[in-house]
Formats: structure tokens, C-alpha cells, sequence
């Protein structure tokens, strides 16, 4: 069984690209970045490794 590919069915919500942030753009010369969404803070934080993370 072959399923339809996605985003082809009548009715469907068109499917929008993701916009493409560099990190460096977002973090600039900091190792971390605070977010504010929903009422929520959120920290995203670049590693000792290079990694990033995002915490609440």
C-alpha cells in the first residue's frame, strides 16, 4: 500500500517552508539567547561543544 503524498489531498493546508536562521545571527558574541513565547521564558544556550540547547 502506497500512501499519497503529503499535502496533495483536497481540503489540505498548504505546507510553508521553515525559515533559516544561522545561529551566529541569533546568538551573536553570546553564548546564550533568552525567548519569550506564551508567557514562558526560554533560554537557548550554545555548549561548551558547540551544541545548543533550549531549556524553560
Amino acid at each position: 500500500m502506497q500512501l499519497p503524498a503529503k499535502g496533495t489531498g483536497q481540503g489540505d493546508t498548504p505546507v510553508s517552508t521553515p525559515r533559516e536562521v544561522d545561529s551566529r545571527e541569533l546568538l551573536g558574541n553570546s553564548d546564550q539567547l533568552v525567548i519569550h513565547h506564551e508567557q514562558r521564558r526560554y533560554v537557548l544556550r550554545r555548549t561548551k561543544s558547540g551544541k545548543l540547547i533550549l531549556n524553560a
